[in-house]
């Protein structure tokens, strides 16, 4: 097709009828770019699709300028939405460079807005003649020579840029990642840079899923002659779709089947029995597990307080007992779900970074594991060892489910409503059984607190428990086809995307909400009249109504039932009574989790500090370290403790050490 033709069918397709409505109604909202989908090409003129899939680069260089001189408005811009499939980032190869296509997949980065010259306007240094060139490429082209007789000037230096008669446009740098869910079998996320401009900037913010539609450019630096070269994908039309990438995994085929086997009234349990069927044990881990990937729906409250719907799980225990096979399980099956390590894999860690743009040379925004897996689960395994920065960020991200940004000039706050299935190993390697658990999982006690469910792996021999491990993992080996689930993983997914698409329980039922109310006032109740370490928090409580939730969405119903919240007060139980625990007393003590302290432990320490504070009084302003110790052995307290609250005083800055051998508290 001659490109008088091509210029022909296009001017035809923008003053049809309905482009013309479009273009009316894009100018009066004040913005540029008039948008249209595929089909309406093709039903148009199929030779001018072809054109389009073949030609992108002429295509919309040729549109953009019949668009302009129809609205006399410069910067007009024809956006083509919705093809008929899309290319995986990963499958990109050469064959696709020029060609139009559509991409699916994670924003994984943005840059700050700038403004790019789009005309250019130059002055001649030696005659002042001014000179306007439009700028097409990636680098700034200047006039070859002055075009007024009487000068003639030429070559490099000759002209001079006039910024004030320079029109410029918007342009943002985008990283776009393929999504979770095409990510399988451990594969590394392929990433694709691409450049986006006028009014669709700003459309999306790291982390977001985004469907863009554009054309592959190769990029070659300037005065450089490589063979091997970068590509850039030019974005012309990007959405955030409303409907996720899970939801369109469900055919109406899909939605059926599912439909018949709900009517099962035993369907939690073949739910429950399908977790990671190739792991032995850990049933009531799994079961959890179950609850954490259907979920529950998060509050709104009318003042805008958002109560996360989210549940968060731990897993802390001795090397062997199989964390990361259930991690890697859980992520493959998983919505949306993403498995890293604590260990920074990417400059972004778990949360969000600032980093060099390679294009614009400026800083842009990286999505960390987090915001990447926003909407879905994120799996993360040696949880103890990410560094300070994610540390420090990680508070948000687990409760007000945001992260918050402010680097080299950026300021942001992304989305990070992800459920979260840690896994950490003890602090000396493996779990001792005469020191309280909580003091032993190398996380700080207020991030270890916004946990839901906390759950102890021990390699305990058992001779019960080791005979069946061994014949399981005989079975894997000589008969791996034998390991069945009663649904398998692609369905149990679908199964997930399915009721939290559809299954909203309420926790209206009075019976229900009586049951949790009572065991958390009676527990509470008993500790304040015995004088006992109080066993639960505020915190218990609501990770007792998330899981309440989740357990009657599991069961696909639409309310709440005490079945469900006798089943979420046991695991929360379950849960105190492995990890909550103070072993010199044998009690429930929230405060072992939440501050690492349990109260018997902090009895002694004010006993201590009490010590200290007479014998200031008796030896004018500092007490002699030795008779601190003298007299906290006589109330049953070692040399050692003493030592190690005097140290950890002193850290806190209650207490000091005015000279050698004496200890005072700091007024």
């Amino acid at each position: 097709m001659a490109e008088s033709e091509e210029r022909a069918l296009l001017e035809n397709l923008l003053h049809s009828s309905s482009l013309e409505k479009k273009l009316r109604k894009t100018i009066a909202s004040g913005q540029k770019s008039v948008v249209i989908s595929y089909d309406e090409i093709v039903e148009f003129d199929e030779r001018l699709a072809k054109f389009l899939m073949e030609n992108p680069k002429t295509f919309f260089y040729q549109a953009d300028s019949i668009l302009e001189g129809i609205t006399s408005i410069r910067g007009t811009r024809l956006r083509v939405r919705g093809l008929d499939r899309s290319v995986d980032i990963k499958d990109l190869r050469a064959k696709d460079i020029g060609r139009f296509i559509q991409i699916e997949g994670i924003l994984a980065k943005a840059s700050d807005i700038r403004p790019e010259i789009r005309i250019a306007t130059f002055r001649c240094k030696r005659c002042g003649e001014m000179y306007k060139r439009e700028q097409l490429g990636d680098y700034l082209i200047e006039p070859l020579f002055c075009e007024n007789p009487n000068c003639k000037a030429k070559g490099t230096g000759a002209f001079e840029l006039v910024l004030e008669s320079t029109e410029f446009c918007d342009w943002q740098s985008l990283g776009f990642q393929d999504p979770p869910s095409k990510l399988r079998g451990g594969r590394m996320p392929k990433q694709l840079s691409g450049i986006v401009r006028d009014d669709f900037v700003d459309r999306a913010v790291p982390g977001d899923y985004v469907i863009a539609t554009g054309y592959l450019q190769p990029l070659q630096e300037l005065g450089k002659k490589k063979k091997v070269l970068d590509i850039i994908f030019m974005v012309n039309h990007l959405e955030v779709p409303k409907k996720g990438v899970e939801e369109a995994e469900l055919s109406p085929e899909d939605e059926q089947l599912i439909k018949e086997m709900i009517k099962d009234p035993e369907i939690s349990d073949r739910i429950v029995q399908s977790i990671a069927p190739s792991i032995s044990g850990h049933e009531v881990i799994k079961e959890a597990i179950a609850l954490q990937l259907f979920g529950s729906d998060p509050v709104e409250l009318p003042d805008g307080t958002r109560i996360r719907g989210d549940i968060h799980i731990l897993l802390s225990g001795d090397p062997g007992t199989a964390k990361s096979q259930l991690l890697n399980w859980v992520s493959n099956v998983a919505p949306r779900g993403v498995y890293t390590s604590g260990m920074k894999s990417t400059s972004a860690g778990l949360t969000a970074t600032a980093v060099r743009d390679e294009i614009g040379k400026g800083w842009m925004l990286e999505a960390g594991a987090l915001v990447i897996a926003d909407g879905g689960l994120a799996a993360i395994d040696e949880f103890e060892k990410m560094d300070k920065e994610d540390s420090a960020s990680i508070l948000e991200s687990m409760e007000q489910q945001t992260i918050s940004i402010a680097k080299a000039g950026i300021v942001a706050r992304l989305n990070t409503r992800a459920a979260v299935l840690a896994a950490t190993n003890p602090k000396g390697g493996r779990f001792d059984p005469n020191i309280n658990y909580a003091s032993q999982i190398p996380l700080d006690p207020v991030i270890l607190s916004r946990f839901d469910l906390i759950f102890i792996l021990r390699d305990d021999p058992k001779e019960v428990d080791d005979s069946r491990l061994t014949k399981h993992v005989i079975s894997l080996h000589s008969k791996p086809k034998s390991v069945k689930a009663p649904i398998p993983p692609e369905l149990l997914r679908k199964m997930i995307i399915y009721a939290r698409k559809n299954i909203h329980p309420t926790f209206t039922d009075k019976e229900a909400q009586q049951v949790i109310a009572d065991f958390y006032t009676r527990q509470r109740k008993l500790a304040a009249q015995s004088g006992h370490p109080l066993p639960m928090t505020v915190r218990q409580l609501e990770s007792m109504i998330r899981l309440a939730k989740a357990h009657a969405r599991l069961r696909f119903s639409q309310k709440v039932t005490v079945e469900d919240a006798r089943k979420a007060i046991s695991l929360v139980d379950y849960c105190l009574k492995q990890v909550g625990v103070d072993v010199s007393t044998g009690l429930v003590d929230i405060d072992t989790i939440t501050t690492g302290i349990p109260k018997s432990q902090r009895d002694k320490m004010m006993t201590v500090l009490q010590i200290i504070e007479q014998l200031e009084k008796e030896y004018g302003g500092a007490a002699p370290i030795e008779q601190v110790k003298r007299m906290a052995l006589s109330q049953k307290i070692d040399e050692d403790f003493v030592e190690w609250v005097i140290e950890t005083e002193k850290n806190r800055g209650i207490l000091y050490s005015p000279r050698e051998g004496m200890i005072a508290r700091v007024k």
